[in-house]
């Protein structure tokens, strides 16, 4: 009933078959994405801006593919505040300061929340058509302030929008000076949030230690608690989870190390000097991948060590468990999928892998997610490089030169200065509350205990 009464109201919506984000591939072997309008047709505006401006400055596919996400979120804004963009732009009538606000008020929300709100403010209106009852309904409907997306999301909405906005004005009517876009980015907020936001530190949601064994423990092959009943699932898996906690690489980066073929060597080796294990971590796009959503590496390419624990599990997986899946020795990328009801199986796709681990979230009961681990591995880096400085063993510039290393980063790059901030700030608020609570002992040690030949009471 629940259900049937939410698709009757997204309906009223006008959503239920709205726009979509096609990806396909290129003759060349590049994945590439195009916005289709209600029609099925492409929209040319949308498709045109997202060409110059992120496929010619040779941005991601994934990248391309999430900025047409947030176009077809713009047009559904504009659609609930009767704005005509695009006819707007041709007529040089520039959209004004209080649409922007309400651009941004729409922005904060996740797009299921956005279109359950429209839908709700449809109904409460269904009965009414006059067209000012419905503007005063518009202009009262109350949203959450705060919003339910974090503020790096709601920025980067709100950046593209700006310049798509921005680029309309001046492509459509270009005797009229634009500022669409220095308006829409003055008002978009901090990228990470204000100062208060930031204690939150929802999205730099990593696990604490207790919580990390807890994970390893559950992706253990022998553990009774382990999701899967594969054999060689559940050592597929666990090398998945052992390798992000481990190296600290995205997702994307681990779905592309390749096995040995005859095309091309493995990413992982053994120095013949030491005889230590060694990944590869590529940044360049293969072409030749499959994959609808191909993994892409968004840092830059390195060589990361792994320990001996880390090397026997992909000894092990490669040798006794990945040849079990049919067809694998025609893949030529380490995981691959385990199902024995096909003839021949495939590279592991992105979503196999959240898959993954919202089977692993549902076990441990907490949430657990690819880029969580990556953060994680964040924090007990910071926690071993503040060990080492105090040791005298290097110094805080090149601990931090070597994180940016291993994490594939580029000497101006601020997201090794975000995650040493997170942990300075973690640290100024743990010693802070160890402070407090020594306070706190002496404290009670001494209020409240009365000398009676001292104390009077008067």
């Amino acid at each position: 009933m629940v259900r049937s009464y939410l698709e009757y109201l997204l309906s009223l919506s006008g959503f239920k078959d709205g726009m979509k984000t096609k990806v396909f591939q290129m003759a060349s072997g590049e994945s590439y994405s195009i916005l289709l309008g209600e029609d099925g047709m492409p929209l040319p505006y949308h498709n045109l801006f997202v060409t110059l401006h992120y496929r010619n400055q040779s941005k991601a596919s994934n990248t391309c593919s999430r900025v047409f996400d947030h176009l077809s979120f713009l047009e559904e804004i504009c659609r609930f505040e009767n704005i005509d963009l695009i006819e707007r732009c041709k007529t040089g009538d520039f959209l004004t300061k209080k649409e922007f606000e309400n651009i941004k008020k729409h922005s904060k929300l996740t797009v299921a929340s956005f279109r359950e709100m429209v839908a709700r403010h449809k109904s409460s209106n269904v009965v009414s058509i006059k067209e000012n009852k419905l503007e005063t309904a518009r202009a009262n409907f109350v949203v959450n302030p705060e919003g339910d997306i974090s503020p790096h999301t709601a920025y980067n909405r709100l950046t593209v929008f700006a310049q798509f906005i921005g680029w309309l004005e001046e492509e459509l009517f270009p005797s009229k000076d634009s500022t669409a876009e220095i308006e829409l980015k003055k008002i978009r907020g901090d990228k990470f949030g204000t100062s208060d936001e930031a204690l939150d530190w929802g999205d730099w949601r990593s696990l604490e230690p207790s919580e990390k064994i807890r994970v390893l423990d559950v992706v253990h092959p022998d553990s009774s608690k382990n999701p899967w009943k594969s054999e060689s699932v559940r050592y597929r898996n666990q090398l998945i989870v052992n390798m992000l906690f481990t190296i600290g690489c995205r997702r994307g980066e681990l779905l592309k190390i390749r096995v040995k073929t005859d095309s091309n060597q493995s990413d992982i080796r053994k120095r013949d000097k030491n005889g230590r294990y060694f990944v590869m971590i590529r940044s360049k796009t293969d072409y030749s991948d499959k994959r609808k959503h191909r993994p892409e590496g968004k840092t830059m390419g390195r060589f990361v060590p792994m320990d001996k624990c880390l090397a026997d599990m992909y000894e092990n997986y490669l040798i006794h468990h990945r040849p079990n899946a049919a067809g694998s020795e025609h893949i030529e990328y380490l995981f691959v999928t385990h199902n024995h009801k096909v003839q021949t199986n495939t590279a592991l796709s992105m979503a196999q892998v959240n898959k993954i681990f919202r089977e692993i979230s549902e076990v441990v009961g907490f949430r657990v997610h690819p880029h969580g681990i990556r953060h994680t591995w964040n924090d007990e880096y910071s926690r071993f490089a503040d060990k080492r400085i105090a040791e005298g063993k290097t110094t805080e510039a090149k601990s931090e030169a070597d994180r940016r290393k291993l994490m594939g980063w580029s000497e101006d790059s601020s997201s090794a200065k975000r995650y040493s901030k997170r942990h300075d700030d973690k640290r100024a608020m743990d010693m802070a509350l160890d402070l407090q609570e020594e306070e706190l002992i002496t404290i009670n040690s001494i209020v409240q205990q009365r000398d009676e030949g001292v104390w009077t009471g008067e």
